[in-house]
């Protein structure tokens, strides 16, 4: 992405594309197509993308517009070194009802007027959380450019676009130009599309299915983002599931699943990479959860006992506040809740063989009578004989949840650590007719 970002100066005009009623233009580039990341668009369709500014320099562009926009970083990200030299720098740039990442020369903060382009993207290179912009398709207009001959090949004439309007995105390959012929030199780079980012369906708070365990009848759900546990008791008849909002982060929905279930007789364990949450039944459509360890991983049930298993063998990761750093394993890759809820550490080979080879997918589970439960943003359940059924997840009730919240400065295992911090309470005052001289 970096490659085609451009001098990342910003030029102000009097026309401010997010003025009342104007929609906004962004352009899809024709990789994205091929990508298949976005459907190609036709007048009319609701799309919901995300975007990047793309600011146009010197070089005049007919795509091109003026915002207005509050920027603010990407904080602790690194900045990216440019293809031309010099660094780059992460933000967010935040207008009416659309946000986008620029890559900015400099830090910056505040209002500013960009002139360039916001282009639909699929890397998002700063924010882990892009914000989707959503809107309704006014106009399409074919994006072309001139192509000439090079020594290696050919290329795209800078300051030649010219637009076409249609009625939708023509169906085509857009990232294989053929060699541009003497007529008519231009070739489809893309799409310009209007979008009206006022007449949108509101979005519809759903149930997205996650991760899913199974313990006899009772098949417990999580929501891949919210935090929201479904206990389904499969041995009523119709089923009845009960809805239980839990006082816990709401994580962000990059990954098919950001937390998992681990299901037994008395309620189920909730893992992530950050914590341990127990749930536990507490009567009729009711249940207490307590945290019991601010410590996570990728967690495995076995006989009841629970385990988080960490990295084994050293690796190369990708750090936003150093680059690429080493990573070496952890000193005991296999650790084990126990009575008293701490992590304690398992080196026993035949051990911690058994544990790891147990590791399975949060978003499938499977019965005792050997029904699969797949949960893929909706739930569905397989049966031996291959029927596969999707289970209706709108009919539920509400449950009740006790949090438990521990005191920590009232805990035995911190009167050390309060015996340091704790201020001595102040001696009493003596009255002027009992102090002595």
């Amino acid at each position: 992405m970096a490659s085609s970002i451009g001098s990342s100066s910003a030029r102000g005009v009097t026309m401010i594309a997010e003025t009342a009623n104007r929609p906004l233009a962004v352009f899809v580039p024709g990789w994205v197509l091929d990508d298949r990341s976005l459907a190609p668009p036709a007048r009319g369709d609701v799309v919901e993308v995300v975007l990047t500014f793309h600011p146009t320099g010197h070089t005049p562009s007919p795509s091109e517009q003026t915002v207005r926009a509050t920027v603010r970083p990407v904080f602790g990200h690194t900045p990216y070194s440019h293809p031309e030299g010099g660094l780059r720098w992460p933000l967010e740039a935040i207008g009416d009802r659309w946000s986008a990442e620029w890559l900015s020369d400099r830090p910056r903060t505040g209002r500013v007027e960009l002139t360039g382009r916001l282009v639909v993207d699929i890397f998002w290179t700063g924010s882990d959380n892009p914000v989707p912009v959503r809107g309704r398709v006014r106009r399409v207009q074919l994006v072309e450019q001139r192509i000439e001959h090079t020594g290696s090949g050919v290329r795209a004439v800078d300051g030649t676009e010219r637009l076409t309007e249609v009625e939708s995105t023509p169906h085509r390959s857009w990232s294989n130009p053929e060699t541009p012929s003497t007529e008519d030199p231009f070739q489809g780079t893309g799409v310009l599309l209007d979008l009206d980012l006022d007449d949108v369906p509101a979005t519809k708070t759903e149930f997205v299915a996650g991760a899913v365990s199974v313990d006899g009848p009772d098949v417990w759900v999580m929501d891949r983002s919210n935090p929201i546990l479904l206990q389904i008791d499969t041995g009523s008849t119709p089923p009845r599931i009960v809805e239980y909002l839990l006082p816990l982060t709401i994580e962000p929905p990059k990954n098919q699943w950001t937390r998992k279930v681990h299901a037994d007789r008395d309620g189920c364990w909730i893992t992530s990479r950050h914590e341990v949450f127990r749930c536990d039944r507490a009567g009729d459509a009711a249940l207490t959860i307590e945290r019991v360890s601010a410590e996570g991983g990728n967690s495995v049930l076995v006989d009841g006992r629970l385990f988080l298993v960490g990295s084994t063998y050293p690796a190369l990761r990708h750090d936003r506040r150093y680059g690429v750093v080493r990573v070496d394993p952890d000193a005991h890759p296999v650790r084990m809740l126990d009575d008293e809820r701490q992590l304690i550490p398992v080196d026993d080979p035949a051990t911690v063989a058994r544990v790891t080879a147990q590791r399975r997918r949060a978003d499938t589970a499977h019965g005792a009578d050997g029904t699969e439960w797949v949960a893929v943003g909706e739930l569905s359940a397989q049966s031996p004989d291959g029927t596969r059924r999707r289970v209706d997840l709108d009919v539920r009730t509400r449950g009740t949840v006790h949090w438990i919240q521990p005191d920590p400065y009232a805990d035995p295992a911190n009167a050390d650590i309060m015996a340091r911090i704790s201020v001595p309470p102040p001696r009493p005052r003596l009255s002027d007719e009992t102090a002595g001289p």
